[in-house]
């Protein structure tokens, strides 16, 4: 299946970050997660000479986490921590508690003229430390991208070696060290976050925040993969998983043994809807629904076609999956 298509250049406003700074970002080391984890990301402390404005890293840290396929990420909007680089244990305990996580960031972001340092913790729900402070620099406005991405990474890579939550909270403490009074979880199932890969992307701080992703687009989310040329991700208030993206450019989908292809698709992430308009096609098995828009559902068989309908149904051949 051919991704190949014409790159579409972003010129929007907010922040871009250029394909090779991404590219290079990309060359860090590939993170999965061995186990579902929910992850809160507190408010960052600011830091600068009056008058200098500082970025939000903490939520764009929370929305490229909602990119990368992890079960669950509570923004600093909806977590409602105070913005603290050191935290009482018994702060920690609650904004866990409160967000139904597992893990906080919490962190400093300082800025230096046009230069922007962030330093960041990751916290199990007891309070406990999760390895070194992780420290990340940007020495121009557009290098701020890949600092978020390179920190996102860092998170996940220390979240997979912490191993499972269920399993560390059991563990007997060490010597001479009080054990959280933290409950085992069973495991989770995943909710169905959406990782999402590109070579470049821009953030805007909206409202709504979006996250414009172009060249070579790659979204997969639990049922469904789609490759585009460009891909806009829209977040609703306080909220680190997107609701509504917008595919366009050579529009492919792949969902449970059915296929689609189009110019353009809108996808209701929360309705679970797909809409694709532009010499829009659906194929199931031998069957080929085409016309000008298709509205489909990515939980069920309903399909609703407008405008120069042409159907080709032939689910009843043996040799096509269908009735025997």
């Amino acid at each position: 299946m051919s991704k190949r298509g014409r790159r579409n250049r972003l010129t929007g406003p907010g922040l871009r970050v250029p394909a090779l700074s991404l590219f290079l970002a990309c060359l860090l080391p590939a993170v999965s997660l061995a186990a579902p984890s929910a992850i809160g990301v507190a408010a960052f402390e600011r830091v600068a000479a009056e008058g200098h404005g500082v970025p939000d890293v903490a939520a764009r840290l929370a929305q490229r986490l909602g990119t990368k396929g992890v079960d669950k990420v509570v923004g600093p909007g909806e977590l409602g921590a105070p913005p603290r680089a050191e935290p009482a244990v018994q702060d920690v305990a609650g904004w866990a508690a409160g967000g139904g996580v597992d893990y906080i960031v919490v962190g400093r972001t300082t800025r230096l003229g046009n230069s922007v340092s962030v330093t960041a913790r990751l916290l199990e729900a007891g309070g406990q430390a999760i390895g070194p402070p992780m420290v990340e620099e940007a020495s121009r406005p557009e290098e701020l991208g890949r600092a978020v991405e390179a920190l996102a990474i860092q998170v996940l890579e220390r979240v997979e070696e912490a191993g499972p939550v269920n399993q560390r909270a059991s563990a007997p403490a060490a010597a001479g060290a009080a054990a959280p009074a933290v409950a085992a979880k069973p495991p989770r199932r995943r909710s169905g976050g959406i990782q999402i890969n590109a070579d470049s992307l821009e953030a805007e701080e909206g409202p709504p925040k979006k996250m414009l992703f172009s060249g070579n687009v790659k979204a997969v989310q639990e049922g469904f993969t789609i490759f585009s040329n460009r891909l806009e991700a829209s977040y609703p208030k306080g909220k680190s998983q997107p609701d509504r993206m917008v595919a366009t450019g050579s529009v492919k989908i792949r969902e449970q043994g059915r296929n689609a292809s189009c110019r353009k698709a809108i996808f209701f992430l929360n309705d679970r809807k797909v809409v694709c308009t532009g010499n829009a096609v659906v194929e199931q098995s031998c069957d080929r629904v085409k016309g000008e828009k298709i509205t489909f559902f990515l939980d069920g068989e309903k399909l609703m076609v407008e405008g120069a309908a042409d159907m080709q149904l032939r689910s009843d051949d043996p040799n096509c999956g269908g009735a025997a």
